[in-house]
């Protein structure tokens, strides 16, 4: 009897440590939610995404993520402008985030006029709404790349 206690309890055990969070060397990075798909032009609109994270080593503070937009305005007709990849505009991982292993915690991307440039380029005079959708990632100071997440469709009107 005694026996079978302990095997059922060796089991269990296993069972138990077998269900705990356990992160790679890779980040990974999950979109969770957007408040909202239209951003018009001009005034205070944002829409704000919320991305989570996870990390093993803990190593993410002071880090770029990457941002690029994928346009149904690209490319324009002409081939001189290119709306899509927002190269010059890094949101940068908040510094003070510590350096503790196996972290979890949200990012919070505000898209507008004023905090992230939507990058609001018209190819033509009748182009006036696109439908575009953002990609998000970054890289670890260890240099592990995350997973790349993208938005559903944001409604962008042009000037």
């Amino acid at each position: 009897m005694q026996v079978r206690l302990g095997l059922l309890f060796i089991v269990l055990m296993i069972a138990v440590s077998c269900g705990k969070d356990k992160f790679g060397d890779k980040p990974t990075l999950k979109f969770k939610e957007m408040s909202g798909d239209y951003l018009p032009s001009g005034g205070n609109y944002a829409v704000q995404v919320k991305l989570e994270y996870t990390d093993a080593q803990g190593d993410i503070a002071g880090v770029p993520l990457f941002i690029q937009k994928l346009s149904s305005s690209y490319p324009c007709a002409d081939n001189t402008k290119d709306p899509t990849y927002l190269d010059s505009l890094k949101y940068t991982l908040p510094a003070q985030v510590p350096p503790s292993n196996n972290q979890k915690g949200e990012i919070i991307i505000t898209l507008s006029d004023d905090y992230l440039l939507v990058n609001r380029i018209q190819c033509g005079p009748l182009d006036t709404l696109e439908d575009a959708t953002f990609r998000f990632w970054f890289r670890d100071q260890a240099g592990n790349m995350s997973d790349t997440v993208t938005t559903p469709v944001i409604k962008v009107v042009k000037p």
